[in-house]
């Protein structure tokens, strides 16, 4: 019953604070405090549309007390970003460091909201007409959710999280215009591939994954050390986290 709840807000938040807020958003957002409340209020709605299928007045009170958490580290976040930027201190870095802890500080409140659903025993339950339409259509709504959850956590978090992380490493001449106009989705398609793999238990087709994306770097992988040592990191990354999101969905 934890892993549900957990599954359901993580679902949430993620489509929320990914899919919902856009990049101008978030930009608005480190610069103009009133932004951080409309994003907060965008994410309450987002919460409350997710989990309108197996609403409660529990789960009412759950998702009200994530969103106002997030609001709170948001704001917190804003202070603090502000205070960087007058002193002229900001960079990549700070950037990058502020975006892990944001998000491991929100993925603790959902993990504690979910364990105080939990631990009351509340079971979740699907409106009746979800349920119908579920029949009908003859798709456990588990499943449904778990995809959703795993297609959605691979896409923009993971090569948002995986660009942050690999900013030390990035070689000087990388050309930034044709990682943002392909080399995300390459990775995003890679990595629902290994899913759809390790989900009908072919794990060593993952390496047929592996070997088709190499290809199409090799020339440059032979070449260049340092961007070879780039392209390997950022490889095994992302292959990790669709590895963590299968053990998870």
């Amino acid at each position: 019953m934890f892993r549900n709840y957990f599954i359901l807000l993580l679902l949430a938040h993620i489509i929320g604070d990914f899919y919902i807020q856009t990049n101008k958003m978030a930009r608005k957002k480190e610069k103009e405090i009133s932004w951080v409340l409309i994003h907060s209020l965008c994410y309450l709605a987002v919460m409350l549309i997710v989990t309108l299928p197996v609403m409660s007045v529990t789960l009412i009170v759950g998702v009200t007390i994530a969103a106002i958490f997030h609001c709170l580290i948001d704001v917190f976040k804003f202070i603090y970003i502000s205070h960087i930027r007058k002193r002229g201190r900001f960079s990549l870095i700070i950037d990058r460091n502020v975006f892990f802890t944001d998000q491991i500080l929100h993925s603790l409140v959902l993990l504690g909201i979910s364990y105080w659903l939990a631990n009351g025993n509340l079971p979740i339950s699907l409106n009746i007409i979800f349920r119908n339409f579920l029949n009908v259509i003859g798709i456990p709504g588990k499943q449904i959710m778990s995809w959703l959850f795993a297609i959605l956590v691979i896409h923009k978090p993971t090569n948002i999280a995986i660009s942050k992380f690999l900013l030390n490493y990035k070689p000087e001449d990388y050309n930034v215009k044709e990682d943002r106009k392909a080399g995300r989705y390459i990775g995003t398609v890679e990595r629902i591939i290994m899913l759809i793999f390790i989900y009908i238990n072919q794990y060593s087709a993952i390496g047929l994954v592996l070997t088709a994306k190499s290809i199409a770097r090799y020339e440059r992988i032979t070449k260049e050390e340092h961007f070879a040592e780039y392209y390997l990191l950022g490889t095994l990354i992302s292959t990790l986290i669709a590895i963590i999101v299968s053990f998870v969905f």
